[in-house]
């Protein structure tokens, strides 16, 4: 990663977020085509701008008057969607530049990824941004979205998900990769995570990943940021970037890939990025408070957990458990993740000994063994003991969905669950897919505790969190010393 004292100002950055209209060069009447894609969904989702397809072959589509060419569209334009063949990205940009075209976004592929004469046109690309004053996106990129005001500059799939523009705070991704990240995007809308922003950024010739990362701090749509990163040309920019974030609270989860020396090339000709050394990625990471993930649960996981609005206070868990091997597993997976797991003090044990059958333990883990199941109450009396337990952090229990299950029980833990700020995280899951069952786990997610089925995930995830909580405070204590 390059240290470099790069412009890290996000003057423009609006007209991708909130323009006012929206031109198409390469416009197509075929919603199956690139250039036909963005403007079949800007319709459908409800774009309240103006949007002006351009393409000298059409005089209307879909209704819309075509325009031969961006300058002979009679009003102002602030975004601009090009899809158009290498040969002709120059000229269309100069003619946006003429128009006066605040904002574009280039599809197009066959740059710096491709060699040395790519390169050449991409830095007359980034020419023409530097002189015009024009923010570009790409290219070689899949677009950028932005739900709450219907942008679909994109022609990815992401584009379909039905994601209601209610202003809720919720994931924005940032990607290096199109494919990966339009993935990763719609796996966490499967698991319920609310989308704010997708943007990729392709080749930067102009903006790079954290110009976002800087205009999202600031963003109402957006609570966590998720990104897929190769390389990083701008250490500096990055760098306060990653402290805009974390004052403004919302955590960064990054996938870095290039570890290798295959990955490494394999970067290089994907976007032309830079990799660098991941050791030292890591260390950056861990300064700024930034999480890293493997897999798309990871990500799933920790935004559900963030959603709740529950940081941990610190890193000493609680246990409870029906049977003996979930509690030992999640044992060994805490503290394998950076997590205490704490003998409870005499008063939390004494109180869960007077309700805990005789063959029961009430060390941590707490197993409660399988009499919770014919005796309900055991389960809200051992809750509510480790509750009131003010040396206790984080809370994992057994979710027990089944059709027989009294829904009192939930009640219980729900009115427990509300009586302090703990985090709480259900696992192991015991459900029969029921009628009953649904309702009940429909009401927990509604509540935002999270629902995790495996030991080692759920334990990455508040790890995750905890480590995060503790950094941000340090940070804004004025420790910028960053280990963690």
């Amino acid at each position: 990663m390059q240290e470099t004292a790069g412009d890290s100002t996000t003057s423009g950055m609006e007209f991708f977020f909130n323009p006012r209209s929206i031109a198409i060069i390469g416009a197509s009447a075929d919603p199956a085509k690139l250039g036909g894609r963005p403007l079949a969904a800007l319709r459908k989702k409800g774009f309240e701008g103006d949007i002006y397809p351009v393409n000298p072959r059409y005089t209307t589509i879909d209704g819309l008057p075509c325009f031969a060419s961006i300058g002979d569209i009679p009003g102002s334009v602030d975004l601009a969607v090009i899809s158009v063949p290498r040969e002709g990205i120059i000229n269309s940009l100069r003619q946006c530049a003429a128009k006066n075209v605040r904002a574009a976004v280039i599809f197009t592929a066959g740059f710096a990824e491709t060699g040395e004469e790519g390169l050449s046109v991409q830095h007359e690309i980034a020419a023409i941004a530097k002189e015009s004053e024009m923010r570009i996106l790409g290219p070689n990129c899949i677009g950028f979205i932005h739900f709450e005001n219907a942008v679909m500059a994109s022609f990815s799939d992401v584009m379909e998900l039905d994601i209601e523009r209610d202003g809720r705070g919720s994931l924005s991704f940032i990607t290096q990769s199109g494919s990966y990240g339009e993935r990763t995007f719609i796996k966490a809308y499967q698991e319920g995570i609310g989308g704010g922003a997708f943007i990729s950024v392709g080749n930067e010739a102009d903006l790079e990943f954290s110009d976002f990362i800087t205009y999202l701090a600031s963003d109402a749509t957006t609570s966590i940021m998720g990104l897929y990163l190769e390389g990083a040309r701008d250490g500096a920019k990055f760098r306060a970037a990653a402290e805009a974030a974390l004052r403004a609270g919302k955590p960064i989860l990054v996938k870095k890939v290039g570890k290798s020396g295959a990955g490494t090339r394999a970067a290089a000709s994907h976007t032309g990025s830079l990799a660098g050394v991941d050791r030292m990625y890591d260390s950056f990471f861990r300064q700024m408070g930034i999480i890293r993930f493997e897999e798309l649960r990871d990500l799933a996981n920790f935004a559900l957990a963030h959603h709740s609005g529950r940081i941990p206070r610190g890193r000493n868990v609680a246990i409870l458990t029906d049977s003996g091997g979930p509690g030992v597993e999640m044992a060994d997976r805490c503290e394998e993740f950076g997590l205490c797991v704490p003998e409870l003090g005499t008063v939390t044990r004494n109180r869960i000994e007077k309700v805990l059958p005789f063959y029961g333990s009430a060390r941590n883990p707490v197993d409660m063994t399988a009499a919770v199941m014919s005796d309900q109450g055991l389960y809200s009396a051992c809750l509510q003991a480790i509750y009131d337990d003010d040396d206790i952090d984080i809370v994992f229990a057994p979710g027990f969905f089944m059709a027989y299950t009294d829904r009192s029980l939930l009640d219980d833990m729900l009115d427990i669950y509300h009586s302090s700020h703990k985090p709480l995280v259900m696992f192991p899951l015991w459900e029969d897919g029921s009628p009953q069952a649904l309702e009940m786990i429909a009401r927990v997610k509604n509540e935002g505790i999270p629902l995790i089925s495996e030991a080692g995930d759920a334990a990455w995830t508040m790890a995750a969190l905890a480590r995060y909580g503790e950094r941000r405070q340090r940070f804004l204590e004025g420790d910028t010393s960053g280990c963690f």
